[in-house]
């Protein structure tokens, strides 16, 4: 924390390094964040390309007191919605696949059980399955995902409950 705190001071003062550590640090969790919503590679690597430019011109405005994920993770999201506005696109839930070392059997049953939750999640709002995979994937905080999402946290709370009782409904 004090290391990552030291480099974004860094950062701010224009060492390039210091901008280079920081993206290697967050690079997959925003592509991966962005895939998931945009379900485009070429596109999402685009979105994550102007999302660190975005955060590295705007780093003197980054309010230091406040976490630098949430920040970042607040540029990425707003750039999918422009992303979104410009091309008027309906944006999908993407889940990565599933990981090596798994016998045959083991990955048929992850991935079926994917395509299920993907299926269930599509089926979902857009804010509401954005919610979900910040809370539950990028395992933000209530209060970081109501700064990123500019909603309050009883609206955050009250949407995550409805979309997992939904899921639930939807998995049986």
């Amino acid at each position: 924390m004090a290391e990552e705190k030291e480099l974004i001071e860094r950062a701010i003062k224009g060492e390039e390094s210091a901008c280079q550590k920081i993206l290697n640090l967050y690079q997959g969790r925003i592509f991966s964040y962005v895939l998931r919503l945009v379900k485009n590679y070429d596109d999402t690597e685009e979105i994550t390309f102007d999302t660190f430019i975005k955060c590295f011109r705007a780093f003197k405005a980054y309010d230091q007191s406040k976490p630098f994920s949430t920040w970042l993770f607040t540029i990425a999201h707003n750039s999918v919605i422009d992303f979104f506005r410009k091309n008027k696109i309906e944006y999908e839930y993407l889940d990565e696949r599933y990981s090596t070392g798994e016998d045959f059997i083991e990955k048929f049953e992850k991935e079926k059980k994917l395509k299920a939750i993907e299926i269930a999640l599509s089926q979902l709002v857009a804010v509401d399955r954005e919610i979900v995979i910040l809370f539950h994937k990028e395992e933000l905080s209530y209060q970081e995902i109501s700064e990123v999402l500019k909603l309050s946290v009883s609206t955050i709370k009250t949407r995550l409950h409805r979309a997992r009782k939904k899921l639930r409904k939807l998995l049986e």
